[in-house]
């Protein structure tokens, strides 16, 4: 399995976005802030995510990108395990990953906390 992060893996559909805030369940852990719903996707990849980082909590553009790369290139290196879990299974998962730090993260806090999320979700699978 590559480690790649195609458009396949991320939520496009506004419906499914507003499931998510709807009925899906929350996980937390400084300084993210996970919604997950378990969903059955039509085409593409079992686990599906958005990544976010509000502009009240980081105002500068520049910043807000920044965290977006760095967020998604941790979830691109460690989501090996959570894949395998779920594609044994029939329904998939979708998450909306939100960033609620400080403006300025070091990469290996990020990588520490996504990594624990990540693990707490392939629980969850089990």
């Amino acid at each position: 399995m590559a480690n790649t992060f195609s458009k396949s893996e991320r939520i496009c559909s506004q419906i499914v976005i507003d499931d998510l805030f709807k009925k899906g369940k929350i996980l937390k852990s400084f300084p993210f802030l996970v919604r997950y719903l378990p969903y059955s996707f039509n085409k593409g990849a079992k686990v599906q995510i958005v990544i976010s980082v509000p502009k009240r909590k980081v105002k500068k553009a520049v910043d807000r990108n920044r965290l977006k790369r760095q967020i998604r290139e941790v979830y691109r290196l460690n989501k090996k395990n959570l894949l395998e879990k779920f594609e044994e299974k029939e329904e998939g998962l979708a998450l909306f990953l939100i960033y609620t730090g400080p403006e300025k993260a070091q990469y290996q806090d990020l990588e520490k906390k996504l990594k624990l999320l990540l693990h707490q979700l392939e629980n969850l699978g089990s």
